[in-house]
């Protein structure tokens, strides 16, 4: 189990539902990245606290990313840290860590503070968490298929009338959010009237 930390300490783990794993965190800040990361349709699986080794001051170091997130063109090694806690011992040990190990870790090290995610960002990733945790495949193909036949703009609502589910079809359609079949605008609360892209209406024209 993971040990506390001293800012924002908070242990704990969330389930991912798409990848069928629990996930660790170690901070209240931790804890909304990940869920943000699991949630972004690029995402193909979040590792926690992966070890990098590597050499600073003539000794040998290790250090820890909080999260690595896997995309089909790479991985994302981040260290999720509050703004005030981003110093110049850290970015030399990225700078460090990208030049002696690099690709072999991943093909990007990133520092993620509070001032990288908004409060609108984590709710509705863990709407998303929260409804994909139905597991309801069948609800959520049936929606995914009345897609095709709904403007490219589009409410929850509306799908979950053109569904014929009414609640399950909703909850259905927000666990979509994660395929990429329906994307919310920056900055709009996942509520069942806000208007969401509905990518599948470009997928299914000639």
């Amino acid at each position: 189990m993971p040990k506390p930390r001293k800012r924002g300490s908070k242990i704990g783990s969330v389930v991912d539902p798409f990848r069928r794993r629990k996930v660790w965190f170690e901070s209240n800040l931790e804890e909304s990245a990940l869920v943000v990361l699991l949630t972004l349709p690029e995402t193909l699986e979040v590792r926690e606290q992966q070890a990098a080794e590597y050499v600073q001051c003539g000794r040998k170091r290790v250090h820890y990313f909080d999260f690595v997130q896997h995309l089909a063109s790479g991985r994302i090694a981040y260290a999720v840290k509050y703004e005030d806690d981003v110093d110049d011992e850290l970015r030399e040990t990225l700078r460090c860590v990208a030049q002696q190990v690099g690709d072999r870790f991943a093909g990007e090290f990133r520092t993620l503070t509070e001032k990288d995610l908004t409060r609108i960002q984590v709710e509705n990733a863990q709407d998303v968490l929260d409804a994909a945790r139905d597991f309801d495949f069948e609800g959520q193909s049936l929606a995914a298929a009345v897609l095709k036949a709904l403007p490219a703009r589009v409410t929850l609502a509306e799908i979950a009338r053109a569904s014929g589910l009414g609640e399950r079809g909703r909850r259905a359609a927000v666990a979509l959010v994660q395929k990429g079949l329906l994307k919310v605008p920056s900055n709009e609360r996942l509520t069942s009237n806000a208007l969401l892209f509905n990518q599948a209406a470009h997928q299914a024209r000639p």
